[in-house]
């Protein structure tokens, strides 16, 4: 070999050296950046002698990305439903601490056989009276819960949408950089890690699928196999609703004018923070919602006071609620019966009424005395206590959308309901540890295999330099060489 091949061959090796340091050094920077990938150069050998880079690559690994964004999207999901359930288990707590409506219709039932043994006491009677307000505040307080559970996870919809819309926008030039990077030849390998960095935080707000087309060009699909990205974003809306009301559900998600959650939704979102939300909103709540509704619809029934001349319907009594006109249909929801659940002013002795009322009738309307049980005012009346007991221990029907029994006693169906959310809440825990889980190590596995390894690194690092030592040897052994040529022929 020649004296001038030999230092194109050092030379082209000297700059190589200097290439790979450089990306080294840039592995070694990002090295604990959330989806930075391990970045090489490749390296060929030039025909006759020298070397030259023929790019930079970086690791990927497709199928663990995959894993990672689905496992991603599962976890948001069910970390969504989790955390509206924590909020609405917040209505029962422990059912032992007397603060659920389980626990507190119990309360009233045994306020009532107290009541019914000593009918002459008065405090026996403010104390039933007393635990019946505490049930209808209960139920007041369980129901704005689930209201505000509700028009949260309906501001949660919104601030997912919006995030959603704000990164298809960065997805878009990041991706037009990339195409044409790719076209030029220049190093994208950087803009297609934040790339991947987008699409991971995107599959948190919604379940999506990507497919690669030419020039790393990328298109962008929901689980469902609604269109969210090709070429440019579409419009994800959602027109959220201030208040929601009782009973209705929320507005749908729309993409690109295609319904994607809600009754409607011809290709419904599969997971994704935004599925977790909408199914807190619309199903855990609103089931939750009517299975309050239930309790307080049955206890205007069960304590409503009848005409006792004949003639005259029945009217609610000691449990009445705003606006009643009547006594609610047997099996059949009124919505938000619970927030305006209350107990007739008429027999609350904080309110100014009498609670011996209880006893004797007349809650609905002291004036009106055909609703007067006990006409005689005697102090040992029992009839309309053991009355109402009787009530309280029968069985009424329950609509379906309670999603409980269908029939059944008022204390069953409340612990049924404390119950069904309870558990609710621990199938809900249950999922989100378990994708939680998953998530994790398949992020784990995921860095372990494209990721930067220090250790890796550095003794790169020292390779390169001796390469880069040697080449320089190289060269000054040449340079003696031609000291001595040019010596020599002068």
């Amino acid at each position: 070999m020649s004296l001038s091949a030999s230092l194109s061959t050092a030379n082209s090796s000297l700059y190589v050296a200097g290439e790979r340091t450089s990306v080294v050094s840039r592995n070694i920077a990002n090295a604990d950046r959330a989806f930075y990938t391990r970045k090489s150069v490749e390296v060929l050998t030039m025909p006759g002698s020298g070397v030259r880079t023929s790019g930079v690559t970086r690791a990927e690994d497709l199928v663990l990305f995959r894993k990672v964004l689905a496992s991603g999207s599962s976890s948001a999901m069910h970390s969504a439903v989790l955390d509206s359930l924590d909020l609405l288990n917040a209505t029962i707590n422990d059912v032992e601490l007397d603060s659920s409506p389980a626990a507190l219709i119990n309360s009233l039932s045994n306020a009532l056989q107290a009541y019914s043994s000593q009918p002459h006491n008065q405090l026996a009677a403010e104390a039933a009276v007393r635990s019946a307000r505490d049930l209808a505040s209960s139920l007041n307080s369980a129901a704005a819960t689930v209201q505000q559970v509700r028009n949260d996870a309906d501001l949660g919809v919104q601030s997912s949408v919006n995030r959603i819309n704000s990164l298809l926008e960065q997805f878009q030039g990041l991706n037009a950089q990339i195409v044409k990077g790719t076209i030029t030849g220049a190093d994208v390998t950087d803009f297609m890690d934040q790339r991947d960095e987008i699409l991971a935080n995107l599959s948190n707000e919604v379940g999506i699928r990507t497919v690669s087309r030419a020039d790393n060009d990328m298109s962008i699909y929901t689980d469902s196999g609604v269109t969210l990205f090709d070429r440019a974003p579409r419009a994800v809306t959602f027109q959220r609703t201030s208040n929601l009301t009782p009973g209705m559900p929320g507005s749908a998600v729309y993409i690109d004018g295609v319904p994607v959650t809600g009754a409607n939704a011809t290709m419904p979102l599969q997971s994704g923070r935004i599925v977790g939300l909408v199914q807190a909103r619309d199903d855990i709540s609103m089931s939750y919602e009517a299975q309050l509704d239930e309790m307080a619809r049955v206890l205007v029934t069960a304590f409503a006071e009848s005409d006792q001349v004949g003639g005259g319907p029945d009217v609610p009594g000691l449990f009445t609620y705003s606006g009643a006109t009547s006594i609610p249909a047997d099996g059949v929801l009124v919505s938000g019966l619970a927030s305006r659940l209350r107990v007739n002013a008429n027999a609350d002795p904080d309110a100014g009424g009498l609670a011996t009322r209880l006893r004797d009738g007349g809650i609905s309307d002291p004036l009106n005395t055909d609703y007067v049980y006990n006409t005689t005012g005697a102090a040992s009346f029992t009839d309309r206590i053991d009355d109402l007991i009787s009530k309280m221990n029968a069985d009424y029907t329950y609509d379906p959308a309670a999603k409980l029994a269908a029939t059944g006693k008022i204390a069953n169906f409340s612990s049924t309901s404390a119950g069904w959310l309870q558990e609710g809440r621990k199938v809900a825990d249950d999922s989100y540890q378990y994708q939680s889980t998953l998530y994790n190590r398949s992020f784990e596995s995921f860095t372990r295999t494209t990721g930067v390894n220090l250790d890796e690194e550095l003794s790169l690092m020292l390779e390169i330099e001796r390469s880069f030592q040697t080449s320089s040897k190289l060269i000054s052994v040449i340079d003696s060489m031609y000291s001595a040529l040019l010596g020599a022929v002068g």
